[in-house]
Order: C-alpha cells, then sequence, then structure tokens
C-alpha cells in the first residue's frame, strides 16, 4: 500500500498506524519494530508528501499537527523517530547523557546499498522533524502566529524526543561506520545533512549543559567531525555565542567525559575541542582564556599513552597498547591537519598574546628591588598564566611526540617569542638557586609556576639553536646576543648543578628526570658551540660558582662502589673539572678494572703477527677473542720479510707499536674504510666501505683495537670527524646538530643546504624533492631521506625539515652500520661509563693523545740516564741542543715515536710515563748485542762514556742510534762530533725500521 504517492496526510496516516500495528505481528525483528524496508518506504512517503505544491497541501502529512488528530499524530512520529534509532542499531532506551553506546552502528553496513539508504533517508527524517523551517504547512502559515506556535512547540517536542533517544549517538554510529570504508561511502549530501541537523541541535542547545555533555561523549568522539561537515555550518557554529560559552565551561565535566570515552575516543575529543577553538578565533570570538586552557591540558593528558605498554603502532601518538582502530586509520591526514591547528600561529599568538605584548626591563632589578619583587612572585598574574600555556604545549610535545619538532619550531619562529618567554624567566627569577632546583625535582602539585616556563623555554631553544649557524649567532647575534647567550648559559649550568648536587634523591623520578634532561640537552648545545667557537668571558666561566671540583673529584673516588651525586655531577656537567683531573681519574679506573679482570696472576697471550700481513693477521687472530681476554696482556711477535722472528723483547712496546700500525693501515682512505673530510683530513667511516664483505666485522675489530689502546694508555696517529666521535658519547638528552657539522665534510652541500634556508622564492621551483642521488661503483642509486621521500617535494614549509634530514642523512644514516660496530668495539674494551665525563675534544685526546707542540724541556726533567751518561754529559748536551733547537715539530714526533712508538706525549705529561724516558750510552764495540750486556761491556761502557772516550777508533761512530720501545729507551752512542750526531739521529727517526735497526 506505501507504493502510492497519492494518499492524503489522513490517508497516510491512517496507512501508517495499520502498517505499524501490523508490523508487529508480520513485520516483526529481534527489536519488535517494523523491518529496515518498511520503515524506509514510511519515511519516503512521509518526505515525499512534504514536496507536494501548496495546490496538494490536503497531503502535506506535518499539517496533521494542527489538526484534531494532532496528539495521536505526534505520538505516531515519535513511534517511527524511535523505530528508525533502533533500526541503525542503538539500543532502544539510550539516555545520551549517561554514557557512550559503544559499538553503536555496527548494523550498518554503508557497503550495502540498501543501507546507504537507508542512512540517507532516515537522516532527512530526523532533520525534518527537528527543523520546523521545512515544514510545508509551517511556510505557508507565517501570518498566523498561533499556527507557527503550534507547530514550534510540536517540533520541540519532536527534537527532544530525538535527542533523549540517542541522535546524538545514532550520527556518531553513521559517521563511525562511514569511516570503516576505505574508501567513504557517504558522498557530500549525506554530510550535509547531518551538518544541518548538528547545526539545529547547537542552535537549539542555548545553555543545556546535558545537550552538550551529550554531544562531547558523542559526535564529538568521532574523528576530525568538523572537517567532515559543511564549513558554513561550522562557522555558524562557532559565531554561536552558545557554543563558544558550552566550549569554555567544558572543563567542570572533563572528568565525567574521560571516566566514559575509551583512549582513542578522549583524542578524537580533544582534535575537535581544538578545531572549534581554530574556527572561534578565525571567526573573531572572543574566548575565556583559562577555561579553554584548562580543558585541552587535561584532554592531553588523558589521551596520551601513559601505561608504558608499547604492543602497537599508533599513527598519531605512536606506540601504544591497544590496537589501532580503522576508523582511526582511515582519518589519520585530518587528524594530522587538527594537531597542526595547536600550534597554528593564530593559535600560539590566542595563548601567548599577554607575554608578547608585555614589555620588559632592560636589565635585572637591583638587590633591594628584587627582595621586594620576591614577595610578589606568587602573586605575578603574567607568570602564572604563561606557566599554564607552558604546561599545555609541554603536555602537547609528550602526547604527539611525532610532532615535536614542528610544535617547538613554530613557537620559536613566532617573532618575539623566544627573548620574551627568556625575559619571564630572567626578571622572574628571584628565588635562590637551591630553591629553584627544589622546585624542579619537586613532585607536588600544582608545580612552581617558574618551573613550566623554564622547561619549555629549554625545549624550544634546543629545538632552535640547533638550526643556527655561526653567522646568526655571532654576527647577526639572532636570537639573542653574546652578551644574553651567556647569561642564559651560566643560569641554566647553576640551575643544573644545583639540582644534581642538592636533590640528588629526586633524580630517581622519571618524570623529574624527563624536566632535567630537557634543560641539560640545551646545556650541553650551549657548552659544544662555546668550545667550538666561545661566546663565554673566561676559562672559569663553565665552572658554577658553588662548585668545588676538587671536593666532588675527591667523594667521586670515595663513592664508586656506589656512585652517588658526585657521579651524576661527573655524567651530567663533567666540564667542571679540569683535563687533568680527569684523565688521572680515568687512568684510576682503568688501573682497578686491570686488577679486577688480570688478578694475582699476570696472564700474557702471544700473537704472531708477520709484518708483510700485520692487519689482517691481527684481524684473524684476534676477532675471536672474548673481551676480557683483551684485556690481557697481549705479547706480540713480529715476523720480518725473512720469516725470522724479530729480536724485539714485548714489554709493552712491541705491542703499541702493532696497535699504531694496525691504526694506521686501517684508517687509510686507499684501503676503503675509512674516509677523511676535506677540510681538516679528520677519519670517518667510509660510506663505500660496504665493498667489503666482512666490513662491520673489521669496523668492530678497528673498535676493539682503538679500545684497547686507550684501555693501555698508548696514544695513536688517528684523527676523527667530531660528528663521528660524537656517536661515540652518545648523549640521549643533547640534539646534535649534524647541519653545523657539515662544513668540514662537504663544505658545497652545506653551501646549498643554506643557500634553500635563505631562498626568498618559491622553494618549489628549485625542483626538490626528500631524496638523494648516490654514485655508487659507477651506478647511480636514490635513497629516500624520509618514507615516500622521492615523491614529496621540498616546499616552504618543510625546507628546515629537508635540511636537517640531509644534513642527518650525510654525517649519520649512510653510515650507521658502521658506527655501531665500531662502537660496540670500543665500548667492549671501555665501558660506556667512564667516558660521560669527557667532552668530544677530550675523547679525541685519548685517542691520538694532545695536538699541542711536544715540550721537549718538560721531557729532559723527567729523562733517566744510564750507561755512563749524565745531564751534563757532552753527548747528552749536544743531542738535547739538536732536538729542541734544531728539529721541527715533525722530527720531534719522529724522535719521540722512534723511542716510545707513540708520535704524542702522554696525556699526563711525560712525568707519567712507564718506563720513564731513558737514554743509555752504548759502545760500537757492542754492536748487535746491547740488549743482553754482560756486566763488564756495562761497566766499560760506562767508564768511557764518564771519561768521554769516544765510540770506535775514528773520528766518529758508524754506529746508528737504536730504541726499546718497550723500555721507552733510546740508545745513543758516544759520538764524536755534534755533526756526526744529528746526521745519524736523523736517519734513524726517518728509517722506521723496527727493532732490527742498527
Amino acid at each position: 500500500t506505501l507504493s502510492r504517492t497519492d494518499y492524503t496526510a489522513i490517508e497516510l496516516y491512517h496507512v501508517i498506524s495499520k502498517v505499524m500495528f501490523l508490523g508487529r505481528r508480520k513485520h516483526m525483528t529481534s527489536s519488535h519494530s517494523p523491518s529496515s524496508d518498511v520503515l524506509c518506504r514510511i519515511c519516503d512517503a512521509i518526505l515525499g508528501s512534504n514536496n507536494v505544491p501548496d495546490s496538494e497541501k490536503s497531503r502535506w502529512y506535518l499539517s496533521l499537527a494542527i489538526s484534531k488528530h494532532s496528539k495521536d499524530w505526534l505520538r505516531q512520529v515519535m513511534l517511527l523517530l524511535s523505530a528508525c534509532l533502533e533500526d541503525l542499531g542503538l539500543p532502544d532506551r539510550t539516555e545520551e547523557g549517561s554514557g557512550n553506546s559503544k559499538g553503536g552502528g555496527r548494523k550498518i553496513d554503508l557497503s550495502r546499498i540498501d543501507h546507504k539508504h537507508k542512512v540517507r533517508t532516515y537522516l532527512l527524517f530526523f532533520r525534518l522533524a527537528c527543523d520546523v523551517g521545512t515544514w510545508r504547512i509551517y511556510q505557508v502559515s507565517t501570518a498566523n502566529t498561533l499556527v507557527i506556535q503550534v507547530l514550534e512547540r510540536f517540533s520541540d517536542t519532536l527534537y527532544t524526543h530525538l535527542v533523549s533517544r540517542g541522535l546524538l549517538s545514532a550520527i556518531k554510529a553513521i559517521l563511525m561506520a562511514n569511516l570503516r570504508r576505505v574508501e567513504p561511502s557517504l558522498h557530500q549530501g549525506h554530510l550535509d545533512t547531518i551538518s544541518g541537523i548538528l547545526h539545529l541541535v547547537f542552535n537549539r542547545s542555548a545553555y543545556d549543559t546535558d545537550i552538550w555533555l551529550a554531544m562531547f561523549l558523542s559526535v564529538f568522539a568521532t574523528p576530525s567531525i568538523l572537517s567532515r561537515l559543511n564549513t558554513a555550518h561550522v562557522r555558524d557554529i562557532m559565531l554561536d555565542v552558545h557554543a563558544v560559552t558550552a566550549m569554555t565551561s567544558l572543563t567542570t565535566h572533563t572528568p565525567q567525559i574521560i571516566s566514559v570515552l575509551e583512549k582513542d575516543e578522549v583524542l578524537f575529543l580533544l582534535l575537535n575541542v581544538l578545531h572549534l577553538l581554530f574556527e572561534a578565533l578565525r571567526s573573531d570570538q572572543r574566548i575565556t582564556y583559562p577555561a579553554i586552557v584548562d580543558t585541552i591540558h587535561v584532554l592531553l593528558r588523558a589521551a596520551a599513552n601513559t601505561t608504558g605498554k608499547a604492543a602497537h603502532w599508533h599513527p598519531i601518538l605512536g606506540l601504544c597498547e591497544g590496537a589501532v582502530s580503522v576508523e582511526l586509520t582511515n582519518s589519520v591526514k585530518q587528524l594530522t591537519i587538527q594537531i597542526s591547528m595547536l600550534y597554528s600561529r593564530m593559535v600560539i599568538k590566542f595563548f601567548f598574546q599577554d607575554l608578547l605584548e608585555t614589555e620588559f626591563p632592560k636589565e635585572k632589578l637591583s638587590s633591594w628591588k628584587a627582595l621586594f619583587a620576591a614577595k610578589l612572585h606568587s602573586e605575578s598574574k603574567l607568570l602564572r598564566h604563561v606557566s599554564k600555556i607552558c604546561s599545555l604545549y609541554l603536555a602537547a610535545i609528550a602526547t604527539f611526540e611525532k610532532f615535536k619538532t614542528d610544535i617547538l619550531m613554530s613557537l620559536c619562529c613566532l617573532p618575539d617569542f623566544l627573548s620574551s618567554l627568556w625575559q619571564l624567566v630572567y626578571t622572574e627569577h628571584y628565588q635562590s638557586s637551591r630553591a629553584l632546583a627544589r622546585a624542579m625535582t619537586s613532585r607536588d602539585e600544582p608545580l612552581d609556576p617558574f618551573v613550566p616556563v623554564l622547561v619549555l623555554f629549554c625545549s624550544c631553544f634546543s629545538q632552535y639553536f640547533v638550526v643556527l649557524s655561526d653567522e646568526e649567532i655571532y654576527e647577526r647575534e639572532q636570537p639573542f646576543s653574546l652578551r644574553e647567550l651567556a647569561t642564559i648559559a651560566d643560569f641554566v649550568n647553576g640551575m643544573i648543578f644545583n639540582v644534581i648536587w642538592n636533590n640528588h634523591v629526586g633524580l630517581s623520578d622519571h618524570v623529574v628526570m624527563g624536566r632535567v634532561n630537557i634543560c641539560h640537552g640545551l646545556l650541553i648545545l650551549l657548552h659544544e658551540r662555546d668550545q667550538r667557537r666561545s661566546f663565554t668571558p673566561n676559562s672559569k666561566f663553565w665552572t658554577p660558582r658553588d662548585a668545588s671540583p676538587g671536593s666532588i673529584l675527591t667523594e667521586l673516588r670515595a663513592a664508586e662502589a656506589s656512585p652517588g651525586r658526585a657521579q651524576k655531577v661527573a655524567d651530567f656537567i663533567p666540564w667542571i673539572f679540569p683535563q687533568k683531573r680527569k684523565m688521572e681519574y680515568l687512568h684510576s679506573i682503568i688501573k682497578q678494572d686491570k686488577a679486577n679482570s688480570r688478578g694475582d696472576h699476570q696472564k700474557t697471550f702471544l700473537v704472531k703477527i708477520n709484518r708483510k700481513r700485520l692487519f689482517e693477521d691481527g684481524f684473524e687472530s684476534l676477532k675471536n677473542l672474548s673481551n676480557e681476554v683483551l684485556k690481557h696482556q697481549l705479547k706480540i711477535l713480529f715476523i720480518n720479510e725473512l720469516g725470522l722472528e724479530e729480536a724485539g723483547i714485548d714489554q709493552d712496546g712491541v705491542m703499541k707499536e702493532f696497535l699504531e700500525e694496525t691504526i694506521t693501515y686501517g684508517l687509510n682512505p686507499s684501503f676503503g674504510l675509512f674516509s677523511v673530510t676535506d677540510e681538516n683530513h679528520c677519519h670517518y667511516p667510509s660510506p663505500l666501505s660496504r665493498i667489503h664483505a666482512e666490513y662491520t666485522e673489521l669496523f668492530h675489530y678497528l673498535g676493539r683495537i682503538i679500545g684497547k689502546a686507550v684501555y693501555e694508555g698508548v696514544t695513536l696517529d688517528a684523527t676523527f670527524a667530531p660528528f663521528f666521535i660524537r656517536q661515540v658519547l652518545h648523549n640521549k638528552n643533547a640534539l646534535f646538530s649534524y647541519l653545523d657539522e657539515l662544513p668540514g665534510l662537504d663544505a658545497e652541500l652545506y653551501r646549498n643546504l643554506i643557500f634553500i634556508k635563505t631562498y626568498d622564492g618559491n622553494v618549489e621551483d628549485l625542483g626538490l624533492t626528500f631524496s638523494i642521488d648516490e654514485n655508487e661503483f659507477g651506478r647511480m642509486i636514490t635513497y629516500e631521506l624520509i618514507p615516500g621521500g622521492s615523491v614529496t617535494a621540498v616546499t616552504n614549509s618543510n625546507r628546515i625539515s629537508y635540511i636537517h634530514q640531509m644534513a642527518h642523512y650525510k654525517m649519520y644514516t649512510q653510515i650507521q652500520s658502521q658506527t655501531r660496530a665500531f662502537v660496540a668495539g670500543f665500548k667492549s674494551v671501555i665501558n660506556d661509563s667512564w667516558l660521560r665525563m669527557f667532552s668530544l675534544p677530550e675523547i679525541q685526546k685519548l685517542v691520538s693523545g694532545d695536538v699541542s707542540a711536544i715540550d721537549l724541556m718538560e721531557l729532559k726533567k723527567h729523562v733517566r740516564y744510564l750507561g755512563g751518561y749524565h745531564g751534563n754529559h757532552r753527548v747528552i748536551t749536544w743531542f738535547w741542543d739538536i732536538c729542541i733547537n734544531d728539529f721541527n715539530e715533525k722530527e720531534k714526533s719522529l724522535l719521540l715515536k722512534f723511542v716510545t712508538s707513540c708520535s704524542k706525549p702522554p696525556l699526563l705529561g711525560f712525568g707519567s710515563m712507564s718506563p720513564p724516558f731513558s737514554i743509555r750510552a752504548v759502545d760500537e764495540d757492542d754492536a748487535g748485542n746491547d740488549d743482553h750486556l754482560t756486566p763488564g761491556q756495562v761497566l766499560r761502557t760506562s767508564f768511557k762514556s764518564f771519561l768521554g772516550i769516544q765510540s770506535g777508533s775514528g773520528s766518529g761512530s758508524s754506529r746508528l742510534p737504536t730504541a726499546s720501545t718497550c723500555f721507552n729507551l733510546l740508545k745513543l752512542p758516544l759520538y764524536s762530533k755534534k755533526a756526526i750526531l744529528r746526521e745519524k739521529l736523523r736517519y734513524a727517526i726517518n728509517a722506521s725500521a723496527g727493532f732490527e735497526l742498527s
């Protein structure tokens, strides 16, 4: 019967009554409602009746609202609305404000045509019931006030019935069903209808808290709902003062909402509230600061993954505990756009407008003014307000860790933001260093308002500092003058020391450590930049005023078994200790480790090495030795070119020579494992080292060899690139500016990247993508800097990211496997904790010694004379005059290498050399046997040297000086002339012939 289209209103009413009655008997479903097909046909009939012209107004079904059947008609419409809601999969009695109908809408399958038609029909019917303005009887009765009032009252009743029975949950169910489809099934017409319904709900809700609470529990807990609605309707909503009021009053109900919603639904609600705020600001609405800040902050903390469990990858939150829903996966793009609204310039300016508009004093207040201001500290409205905003953005960074860089860089790029935030820190800081340390390590809520401000400043400036070039920092002095930069460094350095030294117990808390690590990260960046190019006034600048390095080091030595605050100081701010003290401390640690690993019985492992195959034999002999065995004494026995064992008696001397020769061979660029930088010829792993089949094993081996050298106190002729040493240190608290160090590796690439950074035009015109083409042995291979990088264009908005991705690739990614293998080998010998107190340049010195000029005057003070030589002996006088005044720096290094096998002085000076540097007189008659002299030969040589009798019978000696590097011993013949001594000495140190030179 419903197939007819010419029913009058009363006929349609009776037909519907009959169908609904018969439906209870013949068309029953499990919930005692008519079937979907019947309901759709009824709704279509009602919708069709409202579209007939005025000449057929007897067919207007809704006109029965002003007939004698009005009450029965109203009950019929309400019954129909309930049946439609039930058919969408909702419970029959959904109390909209009482909770969330989880799983609602699972009956809806939008892949089916009949379900799509059902959804479209029901939505149109819902909108018709709520919007009296679309009723034809209403449109023709505008002149009759009484009729208008009656119709509006009936429409209000239907609206209230719909909302109370689950209208908003039904809309959520439809939207979620649509999102479960890879290709959304709802077309724009469906979404426009939903927009219209929600617009009506917004307009009718006024100050009805229950309705707004219901909307936040349902519609606003749908992924990016506002992005899917009609833009005009969204703007209209935000122009309505009711919407703004409801949004800002959400704070009082936030805990209730969070307790009902699931984790992802809290995330959706948060992002939709952000979207509402964004649209409100675009519509020039006035928003109450505290309310919206508190709401967003609470939702951010609720949405964060705080369980610590990480079983699934969440496209927004990263690793999380629960499985990711299909609805979320299909909404990532829209959700990402909503997140970006939080760090849009408009929203940031809205939140921080009071800070940016404040004029701070040029200089810090005098002491008496500061004392007075300290009493007003807790009453500072600006500080309290900005502290809330900073807490909000810190929570956003913690929740949306993937977007951390974008959030921080957006804050930093706002004009005057960094300088204003620092001025607030500087002018509001009236607490003592110890009081600030207590505030930083407190878990009590609420936090001191100063703490979030300081932490956000350090987070932002750390992120920004790594993108600043030397020209911006030192020439332009942006964003801070060098004086301000030194003030920041001094402030953070002192704060970190007091946190560590006076509140070390609180550092066991991961929340407290999170704050401290952020500030510490900035401190490391400032210190490293100052070490490379100073902006501080003097060398004592980095020692905090309250610190006593000597007493801290004493406490550190005393507490080695149970490290406490002294160890934390050494880990966090090692630069307060003088370099010599640190070297001595490391030496004592290694000495103790040797005693522990070697025990009372000294074990020696013999390794035979053919000089022709020094690197290969060493690799095969040592690669399988355990770490503990490698720490024992190695006795190296060289096989010469004739296949004979060399005469050297190894007491560390031959081993030192082996270590140095191995590293020299391994670092040679022609071998293919390492390359050298263009600028300073520093070594770093070659990206093309993969040509070696066992390249990771070779890097691991070289790492162990260098570790062994440091362990034994042997310095090597090996200078490594800073960016490579940095990865050996690997301080997890610090951001690394690979761009800052790129000029040393590839100056041309650095210039090109700076050009892109400062390019005034459209960067897209340059035709760049997030990829790089590399020529590998004649083949061009494309590497993507990010997933999908080859099809991701570089634009003005993402060029900073491109620049750093490129620098990161060149200096880290492309040598990652080589670096990991090398570091693993090095740290298998040298404990990672031993290196924490050393800076990057100091690590280089541990490996290659002091790069300063060799002080032969110091060596002369600590030399030991044997065989009749003494300080005033003529040959000795000639020797020191030649070495100090005639030799250049290269010859001095060669002399040192000739005697000790190392070309650089010990880190602790020549006084620490063991055995001490010695010079022994030898007689030409004892040639070839001076390692095993009889007592008579020793006495004869001593007697001749004491009396000044020269070697041999001629005018001079034909014998060359020789050395026993294992004893740091120079065997110097009794030459008759200074010129002969100069000639023979120069020849010997340049010959490099091992132990058999004579």
